[in-house]
């Protein structure tokens, strides 16, 4: 199978790493009186796995491993998003594929910094890309505690402006969902990484599960435009929109279709009920009882209902026909 043990090398440590989304490994293997791998890794439970693997297949391999972000200094260790909406790219470049996007006041761990570009890996699903420096505010991770340590509420109108309490032409939109750390929810103001800024128009609350509120929430969305990679009110896809509902009831949960449908629980599709996720090739929506679906579709350019489980349509017999499964989100939503 294998030409040479370098091959053989290769082929186990990709294997360790094959999902690149959320594992990272940049490594390099030299002969020098045998085998010696030198390795970049994103966190120490990728070390202790990346060591023992390589221990395992030959005790007379030299390995050298490093955690990215480990030896940048305090202050660039981690950082939060500043702007409403921050692309994170699967290359350092402007045109590079869009993998995934943050919100305003979500946080993330640097890995390493580039002049423009920044690997970084997120603290709510630990999905890997780059994102441009602009968009961020850099901190110590002290910091970033000491910000956290107060109560955390999401914007919960479609829209909110806030404006910066130090320079008042930084003034923004930001999205349903975004993250506001405050003592005092009557008091507009609120700190980030980048200073302080005032709640001007908007309002916030916790995460909160009814249906009720579920529903609340996917009117802001309905008629949003379709965007690869995108998971908000400004353009989403369709894991990036069942995720965020969930995001806003307080439950994490993978951020694309195919890691969702491998770790929730399947259900039998006569089990459904409101806030079940079905799921196709490449596709997922959220069920909303009556037989319909909410997704993000390339087929109407955005949020929409449609019926799935006794279609009228061809595009609904045609969804009917590729369901892969039916997942639930434990503990997702209270029903009423």
């Amino acid at each position: 199978m294998f030409n040479t043990r370098q091959e053989e090398l290769d082929y186990l440590i990709k294997g360790l790493f094959r999902d690149e989304r959320v594992a990272y490994c940049r490594y390099q293997v030299y002969e020098d009186k045998g085998m010696r791998v030198i390795a970049f890794v994103d966190s120490p439970q990728a070390e202790e796995r990346l060591l023992e693997a390589v221990q395992s297949f030959s005790k007379n391999t030299a390995i050298q491993v490093k955690i990215l972000g480990d030896d940048l200094p305090e202050q660039l260790k981690v950082a939060q998003v500043q702007i409403p909406v921050l692309d994170v790219r699967k290359d350092p470049r402007f045109r590079s594929e869009r993998v995934r996007q943050l919100i305003f006041g979500e946080w993330m761990k640097v890995l390493e910094i580039g002049s423009q570009f920044s690997l970084i890996k997120d603290f709510n699903h630990g999905y890997i890309g780059y994102a441009r420096n602009q968009g961020i505010a850099f901190c110590t991770p002290d910091r970033m505690k000491e910000i956290c340590s107060k109560p955390l509420y999401q914007v919960h109108s479609r829209f909110a402006q806030i404006e910066s309490l130090e320079n008042i032409t930084n003034s923004m939109w930001i999205a349903l969902g975004s993250h506001v750390y405050t003592e005092d929810i009557e008091n507009p103001a609120f700190e980030t990484a980048n200073g302080f800024y005032e709640l001007i128009e908007g309002r916030l609350g916790v995460a909160r599960r009814s249906q009720e509120d579920f529903e609340d929430n996917i009117r802001y969305f309905m008629g949003t435009p379709y965007l690869w990679g995108g998971s908000t009110v400004f353009g989403t896809d369709c894991s990036g929109l069942v995720g965020r509902l969930y995001h806003l009831a307080g439950k994490i949960i993978p951020r694309d279709a195919d890691q969702q449908e491998t770790v929730l629980k399947e259900i039998q599709p006569d089990e459904r009920k409101f806030g079940d996720l079905i799921y196709f090739p490449g596709h997922v929506g959220m069920y909303l009882g009556g037989d319909l679906m909410l997704h993000a579709n390339i087929y109407h350019g955005g949020v929409s209902v449609d019926n799935v489980f006794s279609p009228t349509d061809a595009y609904g017999r045609e969804l009917m026909e590729k369901v892969t499964s039916i997942r639930r989100v434990e503990d997702g939503v209270f029903l009423v």
